[in-house]
């Protein structure tokens, strides 16, 4: 085999890959045999060099494939299904923690190391996916063979992040907030920004159908009201970065290495407060509690959110609807319920009932039956996602009486001797030749007395009849 002409200061090993059912590098110890190799030295070629010779005062390396995989999810304390803000959250918070600039805990670096490798894998969607299927992020996951050499399979290799864990997280913020800025004399803290805050308004069942302005409490962060964001204390306006010289990136050389990366005094701005505002430290931003004034649609339902601008920011409105005794709610519909005496039903009539914005008089046809239903159109609630108003449904329902006097019961058993449409029987009526119906008992003669008087009226009609 043809040799390089251009000789390494190492000398270099040539020699086959034994692949073995366990997929491990053997080292020389392993081997019951002596091995020779062929190496290629500035001296020239030696060959048959017992491999021992070749691999005194080295290290060796050795790599199994049951290597364990961390649970990134456990890591961020979040759970598997949980969104990509989620997990932004968790990391920020966790990364405050673990800096150790903030805490002194021999572990805090190394749990600062994890947290960023754990939201280095979870943030990306393809690693994400490869972590939930295998355990692993694919190619990235290091170890050995990470470009090939067959040394395995992809969930075999665990992930070693390559990237500062500082950097990650200010290439993840930018200028959002930096909580470690202010060590080592980087820029001043900032107030991180999360996206629009959720608050929750409750309502009474009027409120919602009518509308109402509800005023509140929000906490936003905003400009500073005395620097006006420019994070410098009124006066004065912010210089250029003397480290990077205001283009955002400096050089670091580390050995025979130049390495590019953000500044770390003006964390990527290329501008530097040199008199920072005492009110905000330069951040620009604080964190604001301001009074406002919620203008509750009419219409609103239980559970609907809505977006609301407070200053520069906004923030998201859900409220909180309680239920009526009285009221159904439907949609934009509303239902209630009525009830009728027995001769209002019978006879007709009319009513008093509550509705959502007024009193409604609903008119009692002669013969309701029970659970009659009655529309009052555009009586209900308004539209709020469109146009118009919804129906009033009123239920009738017949309320008999319950307790009886003497002369009540007496004209009940009356007109049930003249009912002619009986399902079934009637108490304390009996069926009489014919098919007619009469009282058993009538001991004041109540009954008996009403229908003679019937009869006289009839025979008189039948009377005037005949004459005319």
């Amino acid at each position: 085999m043809a040799l390089p002409t251009k000789l390494c200061r190492q000398p270099i090993l040539h020699m086959n890959i034994i692949r073995c059912c366990h997929r491990r590098i053997l080292t020389p110890t392993n081997y019951s045999a002596p091995l020779n190799f062929s190496t290629l030295t500035p001296g020239g070629l030696k060959r048959n060099v017992p491999v021992h010779d070749i691999f005194k005062g080295r290290k060796l390396i050795h790599s199994s494939s049951h290597l364990s995989n961390k649970d990134y999810y456990k890591i961020l304390g979040v759970e598997k299904s949980a969104s990509a803000k989620d997990i932004k959250k968790a990391y920020y918070q966790l990364a405050k923690k673990y800096h150790p600039d903030t805490n002194k805990d021999k572990n805090a670096g190394k749990q600062f190391q994890e947290v960023s490798e754990a939201y280095e894998v979870l943030s990306d969607d393809d690693k994400r996916k490869q972590y939930d299927a295998y355990g692993t992020a694919g190619e990235s996951f290091g170890g050995m063979g990470g470009g090939g050499g067959g040394f395995g399979h992809a969930q075999d290799w665990n992930f070693k992040s390559n990237i500062d864990p500082e950097e990650l997280f200010r290439n993840i913020f930018g200028n959002q907030g930096n909580p470690f800025a202010g060590f080592g004399g980087g820029a001043a803290q900032q107030e991180f920004d999360f996206g629009p805050k959720e608050y929750h308004v409750n309502l009474t069942f009027q409120q919602a159908a009518t509308g109402i302005n509800k005023d509140m409490y929000v906490s936003i962060v905003d400009n500073c009201p005395s620097c006006k964001g420019n994070g410098s204390e009124p006066g004065s306006k912010p210089e250029r970065c003397p480290n990077c010289n205001g283009t955002g990136m400096e050089t670091v050389s580390t050995g025979p290495f130049m390495m590019r990366s953000t500044c770390r005094r003006c964390s990527g701005r290329g501008t530097w407060n040199k008199n920072p505002c005492k009110e905000c430290s330069g951040a620009g931003q604080t964190n604001q509690r301001q009074k406002i004034t919620v203008p509750v649609p009419a219409g609103i339902e239980d559970g609907q959110t809505v977006r609301m601008p407070v200053g520069r920011k906004e923030v998201f409105i859900t409220f909180r609807v309680e239920k009526s005794n009285y009221f159904t709610r439907k949609g934009a519909d509303v239902h209630t319920e009525a009830t009728v005496s027995l001769a209002q039903s019978a006879l007709g009539g009319a009513i008093r009932v509550q509705g959502v914005y007024e009193d409604l008089n609903i008119q009692i046809p002669p013969g309701t039956p029970s659970h009659t239903k009655m529309k009052m159109t555009g009586k209900g609630l308004k539209r709020v996602s469109g146009y118009g108003y919804g129906d009033h449904y009123i239920n009738i329902k017949i309320k008999p009486p319950k307790v009886l006097d003497e002369k009540q019961r007496a004209l009940m058993r009356a007109f049930a001797e003249l009912e002619t449409e009986t399902p079934g029987t009637i108490h304390g009526l009996t069926y009489a030749l014919g098919g007619k119906k009469v009282v058993i008992e009538d001991p004041d003669g109540l009954v008996a007395n009403i229908r003679e008087a019937l009869e006289e009226e009839s025979q008189e009609q039948d009377t005037s009849k005949e004459k005319n």
